[in-house]
């Protein structure tokens, strides 16, 4: 979830900071996708965050894309060394005097506000001085920013040695400090719901960067409980509900997967599923289910109770409200979409169902299979395409940064320094180790506004290549807002996937462009097959699965493993049909993404992201120079504007009509018809 602190405080600044550390992880292998395939996301302490700088991109030469041909130079994956990122410009270690009295500066800063606060008279609206809400503003802004920065610098170090018990101490503490603050500030944000529109109006003129984020809290202002009921509930989730998901994390940062005999981190054997050997890959799928399957109890129990607090939570503010609150709509409130919307987008997802499932038949064909596995679904294309001696691409870390950075400078030139940027920077980390934690993300430090990319490994993958792509988009997007005031450029999931997967198909696409055998042209357009099961498949059974899980959980249900197992193995068959010889029935517990509490239905924003950014991708074409220009203007405008508003004046259209799904879907049966004729041509 993208952090930017508001006047609102509209994700409470425990939720927040607890978001920032849990979702650090979100982008969690699993025994199905180590990284939502090549185009997952996500995001941490702050994944999308705000925070990134003015520092000067580097100027440099203009990187040329490496032909394919030139690109498969190591001949296994292993022997490809990740970068190591250096982040001692913020801190130089958890124990560092500056760490140290930027939280001191916050518990100062805690305590004004709370001074502040208690001149705030609820029972009094007309005649709460507006005043003190401006001056809380501006140092919630202060504080959430020296909050966050360290934060982002525990989370970084705890991402790379998840047994770092001084990560974990750090971690702790700031989510205590999170909890203080959010109870000392949390009458100036129920003041800011409820207050008549002429003192808002008042406030706005002083704050005008809030104005998006006070308008669309204030949707929110009949589901708001009393003051103690709304401090009770931030205190009681640090050692509650956002306990949880730490214990989880916890678990998953520690645990062992038995992969053939060797003993390894669930995070390294999630790699090998990308690993060209059917067999590796088979052997790291039973091992993660197994190592999962030891913690199943554990597993259930975070579920259970993560979905029962929500559902009490909503309880309570129905009733106080007099009218139903779904379990849906907090998550549509936090990606600023109706519900309409979403069932447009899903009626042409579930539409298109069998062509994604052709996408995965084709690729089993390719194989040399009936059917494909789960374990199959990040493998790479098979060694006869070639690639390497074992099959594959094994793309070293600068060829592949390189790459990357040839590709979208074909956009503008600056972007491609952009990336560049990042490399020399050192702000990039993809070595290998068994303590590290499990996925890929982009964060951001609050006071330098400087990004950061996190891959639990990089071995030269195309999966790895395309992930960091993925990344480096995200800190694109980031990057282009960093002269914003910090209030607008808090952007909700479902739009901060535009940039992430748009830098992934200008990669991919760029790549088959440059193909010179039908072999290149397949090996580079599987991802595309890839892709069409990931996100028109695999995330919506993860929203069924959710779904399922939260009305039941609705209707009293309490859960165990063996409900959940077959709750996923329903979802899974409802999505992926006879496209598969079986189904994951343990996912529930391999991926994160389900046992987060921040940010609930983590799922179907990515499905919207990739159909999004198609449609903006194929804006490319269309207006020719002017296109770099008017996508960084829609990024921006990703901070301070509904998911509706920014489709509606960038592209002209209603997201609330399926057929502008059907139009990103149809791009995708073009890439399947065009990944089906090179499999012709390639005589297979």
């Amino acid at each position: 979830c993208r952090i930017g602190p508001s006047a609102t405080m509209r994700l409470n600044l425990l939720v927040l900071v607890a978001t920032m550390l849990a979702s650090a992880r979100a982008f969690a292998p699993s025994a199905s996708l180590a990284a939502l395939s090549r185009r997952g996301a996500l995001r941490a302490a702050a994944h999308h965050s705000p925070f990134s700088s003015k520092i000067p991109i580097h100027t440099r030469h203009r990187t040329m894309l490496t032909p394919p041909s030139m690109i498969a130079t190591a001949s296994k994956p292993s022997t490809i060394t990740g970068p190591e990122w250096v982040n001692t410009a913020e801190y130089a270690s958890l124990d560092d005097a500056a760490l140290t009295a930027d939280l001191e500066a916050v518990d100062r800063l805690t305590d004004e506000m709370a001074l502040l606060a208690a001149k705030v008279d609820l029972d009094n609206l007309a005649a709460i001085d507006v005043d003190v809400l401006v001056q809380v503003t501006r140092k919630s802004v202060e504080a959430v920013v020296l909050l966050m920065n360290v934060a982002t610098f525990a989370s970084c170090e705890s991402s790379v040695d998840g047994s770092n018990t001084a990560a974990r101490a750090v971690s702790a503490q700031i989510r205590a400090k999170g909890s203080k603050m959010t109870q000392a500030t949390q009458p100036i944000s129920l003041a800011l719901k409820l207050i008549p529109e002429e003192k808002v109006a008042v406030y706005l003129e002083a704050c005008p960067e809030e104005r998006f984020n006070i308008e669309h809290q204030r949707k929110l202002r009949d589901y708001t409980l009393s003051l103690p009921e709304e401090n009770l509930l931030t205190a009681l989730n640090v050692d509650g509900h956002g306990a949880w998901s730490q214990m989880y994390t916890t678990i998953a940062s520690t645990l062992q997967a038995d992969v053939g005999g060797e003993k390894m981190g669930v995070a390294k054997a999630a790699s090998l599923l990308a690993s060209p050997d059917g067999s590796a890959r088979l052997a790291a799928w039973n091992g993660v289910q197994q190592a999962w399957r030891t913690h199943e109890e554990a597993a259930s129990a975070v579920l259970n109770s993560i979905c029962g607090w929500r559902i009490e939570n909503n309880n309570r503010r129905a009733a106080r409200a007099g009218k139903p609150l779904h379990f849906l709509d907090t998550a549509l409130h936090q990606n600023r979409m109706s519900k309409k919307s979403l069932d447009a987008m899903m009626q042409a997802v579930t539409e298109a169902a069998p062509l994604a499932r052709r996408a995965l038949k084709l690729q089993a064909r390719v194989l040399g299979k009936e059917t494909l596995h789960p374990s199959d679904l990040m493998a790479p294309p098979p060694a006869s395409l070639g690639g390497g001696a074992e099959g594959g691409l094994a793309v070293p870390y600068d060829a592949g940064v390189a790459l990357i950075a040839g590709a979208v400078a074909t956009v503008d030139p600056s972007v491609g320094d952009f990336v560049t940027m990042m490399s020399d920077n050192k702000w990039i980390e993809g070595r290998e180790g068994n303590t590290k934690a499990p996925g890929a993300y982009c964060t951001s430090f609050a006071k330098s506004r400087v990004p950061r990319v996190y891959l639990s490994s990089y071995s030269g993958s195309f999966q790895h290549v395309s992930t960091l792509a993925h990344e480096l988009g995200h800190a694109f997007h980031s990057w282009v807002m960093r002269d914003m005031d910090r209030a607008e450029t808090r952007y909700p999931m479902n739009l901060a996937e535009t940039a992430s997967i748009f830098f992934e198909t200008v990669v991919g696409d760029r790549l088959i462009d440059m193909a010179k055998t039908p072999e290149e042209k397949l090996r580079y357009s599987w991802y595309d097959a890839e892709s069409a099961g990931a996100f028109l498949l695999n995330i919506p059974a993860r929203f069924d699965f959710e779904t399922a899980i939260h009305q039941a959980k609705t209707d009293g249900k309490a859960f165990n493993p063996e409900f959940l197992r077959e709750t996923m193995t329903a979802a899974w068959k409802g999505r992926y049909g006879d496209s598969l010889s079986e189904y994951d029935s343990m996912f529930w517990a391999s991926k994160l993404h389900f046992h987060m509490t921040g940010v609930q239905f983590y799922n179907f924003p990515y499905t919207f992201g990739y159909l999004f950014a198609l449609g903006v991708y194929a804006q490319q074409e269309a207006k020719g120079d002017a296109f770099h220009g008017a996508y960084v203007d829609l990024l921006r405008d990703t901070g301070r504007m509904t998911a509706e508003e920014v489709v509606q004046k960038h592209l002209g259209t209603s997201i609330e009509d399926p057929e502008f799904w059907r139009g990103s879907i149809r791009m995708i049966e073009k890439k399947i018809d065009a990944f089906e004729e090179h499999i012709k041509a390639a005589g297979l």
